[in-house]
């Protein structure tokens, strides 16, 4: 397959307006004027010979985000502003963008990081093969060392085991095909932070389709650049995982108490070196706030997983 990339509207993979894209991409977006144009600028620089359509789904910007889409409307002609504001959440913009979409092919990503050149390519032909698919996430270029330091800056496997059960994609590289997702009925939208893609990736699976994994597929990751929100953001995820286990107890997800004890343990005995450096202490802020998260969340959802 030959390749090509460029910035007109000939042969750079972005579709006339009017024609039926071979790709829809669909970025749930919220007040993202800030970074979106790196992801725009990805996507436009592209190197694929399939056309693709770019739909932006808003979920009640107020920064300007929208006017931003609007100044990329000649570098990108598929490109789509979506009303996503009916209700706050990241699956309801990824609904409503889907729903937009004219392709069955369906690739996801987000609006505050930046796709590979050949994202597009690499991540549409594992799903011309499955039902679901998902890539590698980088956290090296859109990161100070600082940041870095909070994470594994190396990436992982695009598809990997979550909270001891089934494998799943993050939705800041994942696709999937429209035509499975009208099946299961889209994604939960009483998801609202945390576990949101996870659901729907894992009932994709218990429904007998398909989840690969594209090797070659690259985003580049931003972190939460604060102490503060990528504390707060543990905190979230550790409070949603007790809804993930409400929900798939009864397909086989388990707690693990001993591996609950175990991180209690750690957080006891790293507590007492905290004065060592930060990158200490933000680690145990981090293993802290997740612990609190599924404890309040195993109250609210009235389930036991600690």
């Amino acid at each position: 397959m030959s390749t090509t990339t460029g910035t007109g509207r000939e042969g750079t993979g972005v579709p006339d307006p009017l024609a039926q894209p071979d790709v829809s991409v669909v970025i749930p977006a919220l007040n993202a004027a800030r970074t979106l144009g790196v992801q725009l600028d990805a996507l436009a620089a592209q190197r694929t010979s399939r056309t693709f359509e770019v739909l932006v789904a808003d979920n009640g910007s107020t920064d300007g985000t929208r006017e931003l889409v609007d100044g990329y409307r000649d570098r990108l002609p598929g490109l789509r502003w979506i009303d996503a504001s009916a209700r706050t959440g990241s699956n309801v913009a990824r609904n409503t963008g889907i729903a937009a979409a004219r392709s069955d092919l369906v690739l996801l990503c987000d609006a505050d990081d930046e796709v590979d050149p050949r994202w597009v390519e690499t991540m549409a032909d594992a799903l011309e093969e499955a039902d679901g698919v998902g890539g590698r996430l980088d956290r090296l270029k859109l990161n100070d060392a600082y940041v870095q330091a909070w994470g594994t800056p190396h990436g992982h496997n695009g598809v990997v085991p979550q909270l001891g059960f089934l494998p799943r994609p993050i939705g800041a590289n994942a696709g999937l095909r429209k035509s499975v997702w009208e099946r299961l009925g889209g994604f939960d939208e009483t998801y609202v932070r945390g576990g949101t893609e996870t659901e729907f990736f894992w009932r994709l699976q218990l429904e007998g389709f398909s989840l690969v994994e594209a090797a070659d597929s690259l985003v580049h990751y931003r972190m939460r650049s604060s102490f503060r929100a990528g504390v707060r953001q543990m905190y979230v995820w550790g409070r949603q995982a007790p809804m993930l286990y409400r929900d798939f107890r009864r397909h086989g997800m388990t707690w693990d108490a001993r591996e609950s004890l175990r991180r209690l343990r750690w957080l006891l005995v790293t507590a007492p070196r905290a004065y060592r450096g930060r990158e200490v202490r933000y680690q145990l802020a981090r293993e802290a706030a997740y612990r609190a998260g599924r404890v309040v969340g195993s109250v609210k959802f009235r389930v036991v997983y600690l």
